[in-house]
């Protein structure tokens, strides 16, 4: 019965990606937002380097949809206060976090240093874990994953199923020159560490400078074969 489920959900969003290919951000998000999920979506906002432009529109669309934060208690200071400025800028009403289970701490990282030993474990703990939970409400989320960054994001489509939900991504087929121009003609600011140097921003402990310009995420997990925190792993049909 579940694969027949899934199937089935496999062929509609194959069908709204054929629809919806080469459409602008601000189109897909209002379909979302207003008829195909309406009250069951949530966007997962890293408040990161490009995260205003999804703000931004929802801001004009809907400023009461959920907007969630997940927290794992290693975010730059940066960050926290960026989160604050654009939730002002933008008038949003409906902005949370999201916290690690204490429990889940306790056992698995009493002294804060799994992220040395064990990073992937880390992330489970204080990403993927809590952001299933929060999941429960909802039908499908919405990601800021952008092609140009390269590795597993280049091949993906606006809609994708991960988890039994439904994961949006409206901004997927923006470039980096457009994403740029969004900021100057919208006068956004960008997030602190951007200006020096940060191209792309996750925890302090496993975010450095962009090493190489040409690869946004070179920053990320440096000196290590890791490319995501964990909360993006799509489902394959058997």
């Amino acid at each position: 019965m579940y694969l027949i489920v899934f199937m089935e959900k496999k062929k509609i969003i194959k069908e709204l990606n054929q629809e919806f290919n080469n459409c602008e951000p601000k189109k897909i998000l209002e379909f979302c937002i207003n008829n195909l999920f309406k009250k069951k979506i949530v966007y997962v906002c890293s408040f990161g380097t490009e995260s205003a432009i999804i703000l931004d529109l929802i801001s004009k669309i809907d400023p009461t949809l959920p907007i969630v934060l997940l927290n794992t208690h290693f975010l730059f200071e940066e960050t926290l206060e960026y989160r604050k400025q654009l939730i002002n800028i933008f008038k949003l009403e409906n902005c949370t976090e999201i916290l690690p289970d204490l429990n889940d701490l306790k056992k698995n990282d009493k002294n804060n240093d799994l992220w040395k030993t064990d990073p992937e474990k880390c992330c489970e703990i204080r990403k993927v874990l809590p952001l299933e939970k929060e999941l429960m409400k909802y039908d499908a989320w919405i990601s800021g994953r952008k092609s140009y960054h390269g590795a597993e994001r280049e091949n993906l489509k606006v809609f994708e199923y991960q988890n039994e939900k439904v994961v949006v991504n409206p901004i997927i087929f923006m470039k980096e020159e457009r994403i740029k121009n969004y900021f100057v003609q919208e006068k956004i600011p960008r997030h602190p560490l951007y200006l020096k140097g940060y191209l792309s921003i996750g925890c302090t402990n496993c975010t450095a400078k962009t090493l190489n310009n040409k690869d946004i995420r070179s920053g990320r997990w440096v000196n290590s074969s890791k490319t995501e925190c964990g909360i993006h792993k799509l489902e394959k049909e058997s």
